[in-house]
């Protein structure tokens, strides 16, 4: 165990977990797989564009409660919604998810005397867009925290808690983070989708290349493991053993590399329902107000 990182495991009594669509209907992938060999140039300019593009995904009933007694406005075209006073808590949706994903977290901070601020960001939920990126969605998060003139804390779920770490790379300030199954390495991503559309490995390569060429940071310096060598804030980190779409060892390794980070280990939420179990949010809760002694919930 990495000294300076305590590692506690939650066991749900029920679960279920998302399983990840790891393949397009054959029509797309015969089509994408005959492309690639045909014309790999404009394949990959295709191809790029659809790696860039979200998808909206519906809030539930049981998540729009939330948004009942919420302030709403606008920052540069992203929906936001406030609760509360006090040192302000932001929450951050992770890949075609959206803000009230994070609900659960609402009450019980603004109990404990915080101001949480929710957002959909650009090609996300009620927001402008259909495309986004993680150094995009990264600025998204400078963004708001900019125009509320900065944040206390963050709570990040997915690649919301990777972009949370480009942005605390390059100088968003926060005084605590918590992360919900980030992933460690956008070329992971990559490497699905390439395999989803069953694109060649050369297309792949020019799809990667585009993708760099177009937001003008190389996938390299994407890595959370590389940037949490670097990072200061203290973090709380929670990752399910059960994930199948950001697998657990992604978690692992960031905590591992980020030094001070805590590590708690729940099984069978997979990688959505943990947003919604009362041992995590509390759990959250606590470490945002100081409490670094986490207990066990086994």
């Amino acid at each position: 165990m990495t000294t300076g990182r305590k590692d506690a495991l939650m066991k749900p009594r029920k679960s279920t977990n998302v399983r990840f669509e790891k393949s397009a209907p054959a029509w797309v992938r015969a089509g994408f797989a005959g492309a690639s060999r045909i014309a790999p140039g404009l394949t990959s300019v295709v191809a790029a564009e659809l790696f860039r593009t979200t998808r909206r995904s519906v809030a539930r009933p049981r998540e729009r409660e939330v948004l009942a007694d919420a302030l709403s406005w606008q920052i540069a075209g992203m929906k936001v919604w406030s609760w509360g006073e006090g040192p302000i808590v932001l929450l951050v949706h992770g890949w075609n998810g959206r803000a009230t994903q994070l609900g659960s977290f609402v009450a019980p901070l603004v109990a404990r005397g915080h101001r949480v601020v929710a957002f959909d960001a650009l090609g996300h939920g009620e927001s402008d867009g259909n495309r986004s990126s993680l150094p995009e969605l990264a600025n998204c998060i400078r963004q708001v925290a900019d125009e509320l003139g900065g944040v206390h804390a963050i709570i990040a779920h997915s690649l919301g808690a990777a972009a949370t770490t480009f942005a605390l790379a390059y100088g968003l300030r926060a005084e605590r983070a918590v992360f919900i199954s980030p992933p460690a390495d956008p070329r992971d991503f990559l490497k699905i989708f390439g395999v989803t559309l069953g694109l060649t490995n050369e297309v792949r390569a020019r799809v990667e290349q585009r993708v760099e060429r177009r937001l003008g940071v190389p996938m390299e310096e994407m890595l959370a493991t590389t940037l949490a060598l670097r990072m200061q804030t203290p973090l709380l980190l929670v990752h399910d053993r059960d994930d199948k779409e950001v697998p657990f060892r992604a978690g692992r390794d960031i905590a591992g590399q980020w030094p001070g980070a805590e590590l708690i280990v729940t099984q069978e939420l997979g990688h959505q329902r943990i947003l919604r179990d009362p041992s995590v949010r509390d759990a959250a809760v606590r470490f945002i107000e100081g409490d670094v002694r986490l207990r066990s919930a086994a």
